[in-house]
């Protein structure tokens, strides 16, 4: 089974490096069902300075290699795509884990699974289109100062609103009062 493990620097006494697509150099060893290494390869991450499209290009890389399964403390979403698609095997480790500690997990079982993020089964409730205009306290319905519709009061706020150029719902300036204020009319 050939194993590829994103190292800081390469080579068999390496440690794990923190990130998969954007790691320095990939170790890429091929094990017997025993752990045993029989045959090893360090080769340059080509995507480690890419600008954009890291994960593919690094798992097309591994592709080419012929790798069955890939050891890294954390894939991002392209990346894991890009690897569930080629059918390539994801284990977990913790990230500085040396290398040959790595591989003795995965051969013996001991190291996690990759699993993908869960999806939330349950339906979203929509939030509503407009949020709630909280009107101003001395301004609305009912009882208060208020002074009724457009300033012709009513008392003590038996009218609609308050504040004259306002929207009596939404407590929002209104188009008109700006349009009179220029034009006089309206």
């Amino acid at each position: 089974m050939k194993i590829a493990i994103p190292t800081n620097g390469g080579g068999r006494n390496d440690t794990v490096a923190a990130v998969f697509a954007r790691a320095p150099a990939l170790y890429i060893a091929e094990v017997d069902e025993n752990g045993n290494i029989l045959s090893e390869k360090v080769i340059r991450n080509p995507a480690s300075t890419a600008g954009g499209g890291a994960g593919p290009m690094v798992v097309q890389a591994l592709i080419n290699e012929g790798v069955e399964a890939v050891i890294a403390p954390q894939v991002g979403p392209n990346a894991l795509g890009a690897i569930q698609a080629a059918g390539i095997r994801l284990h977990q480790v913790a990230p500085g884990t040396p290398v040959e500690e790595a591989i003795k997990a995965v051969v013996s079982g001991a190291a996690g699974r990759f699993a993908p993020p869960a999806v939330a089964t349950t339906p979203l409730t929509p939030a509503p289109a407009y949020g709630p205009y909280p009107l101003p306290p001395a301004y609305g319905y009912g009882p208060g100062w208020g002074g009724g519709w457009w300033g012709r009061g009513r008392g003590w706020g038996g009218g609609r609103g308050g504040r004259p150029g306002h929207c009596p719902w939404t407590g929002q300036p209104s188009r008109r009062a700006w349009l009179s204020r220029f034009f006089g009319w309206w």
